[in-house]
């Protein structure tokens, strides 16, 4: 009965090993910081949705003042059912969700996988279901007319935005069906996207802001030469003449490369990047921020195991 008994306690702990090994436990704020949560890239398949959701509850289990998803929320099919029910994930956070598109719901639904969609068709759809008749739980200033998806708000002195901007070379990538038309609102988009960071950059200028932050989805290719990013301009071009012109610290965040990364790859040495996880880790980023000081942010990044299911 003994070694019964022995056993039992054995297989238990090693049970709450297996079962608590890698979660993200409730992490308090240092004094005079606040922190927030970003991820993008994911969930992928019904596997990664029983991750995904993993990650929610540890989300909610953070202190977090709000959660940016920088876009791919799934890879197909780009249905309105897929939509309610990714919006359905990211409503369950008690966070505030600030959330800016993907190639994947967007651009990419012309894919036979993903429905064979036109593209500018499904980014109406996700405008509709996603920007409009949600109440947000934290207000933000959304850029006027048809972006209604570029938002931006403002934190113990620290300005935040959001700006569409996508993977798949920035919506310029071919497909059968494309027209003169898909192209004019790719650039459209690309051109609002950079007009709303000149406002976000003179707003933090005259409000004295101590640091910026943009949120997207692309990965632009920040450190390869200006030639590989040509899909990306005027946006890359007009961070990079702002953040020297703001010369306080800048940080982009973005997904679609879905490796985590955390570097200085512009010449303005001001401007951080990261990249954040994705498909097929499932996970997020913590950005610790402290205003006001001479290296605001600081990153920890959370993924969930590749054997975890439960």
């Amino acid at each position: 009965m003994r070694r019964i008994a022995a056993a039992v306690v054995v297989a238990a702990l090693v049970l709450f090993i297996l079962t608590t090994r890698g979660i993200a436990p409730p992490q308090p704020n240092p004094p005079g910081t606040f922190s927030f949560a970003v991820m993008g890239d994911a969930p992928y398949y019904s596997w990664e949705e029983i991750k995904f959701r993993r990650v929610l509850k540890e989300l909610n289990a953070n202190e977090l003042a709000w959660v940016v998803h920088v876009g791919d929320i799934f890879w197909r099919p780009c249905t309105d059912d897929h939509y309610r029910q990714a919006l359905g994930w990211l409503n369950s956070l008690r966070h505030p969700v600030i959330y800016t598109p993907g190639d994947n719901e967007t651009f990419d639904c012309w894919e036979p996988g993903s429905g064979g969609f036109a593209p500018q068709e499904r980014v109406s759809r996700v405008r509709e279901i996603f920007f409009t008749g949600n109440a947000a739980k934290m207000p933000v200033v959304t850029q006027r007319g048809e972006f209604v998806e570029n938002a931006r708000w403002t934190r113990g002195g620290v300005v935040f935005a959001t700006a569409h901007v996508i993977g798949s070379r920035n919506g310029m990538d071919p497909f059968p069906a494309r027209t003169p038309a898909d192209d004019a609102v790719s650039r459209r988009r690309t051109e609002a996207a950079a007009a709303w960071v000149r406002e976000t950059f003179a707003q933090a200028r005259s409000a004295n802001a101590s640091a910026v932050v943009i949120a997207f989805h692309a990965n632009p290719h920040l450190d390869k030469p200006a030639k590989s990013r040509q899909e990306y301009e005027p946006f890359i071009g007009t961070i990079e003449e702002e953040a020297a012109r703001f010369a306080r610290p800048v940080l982009l965040l973005h997904g679609d490369g879905h490796d985590y990364t955390v570097d200085h790859p512009l010449a303005q040495r001001n401007v951080t990047r990261v990249q954040v996880p994705g498909s097929p880790l499932v996970g997020w980023v913590r950005v610790v921020v402290r205003p006001g000081a001479a290296n605001p942010f600081a990153f920890e990044e959370y993924v969930v195991p590749g054997w975890k299911y439960w």
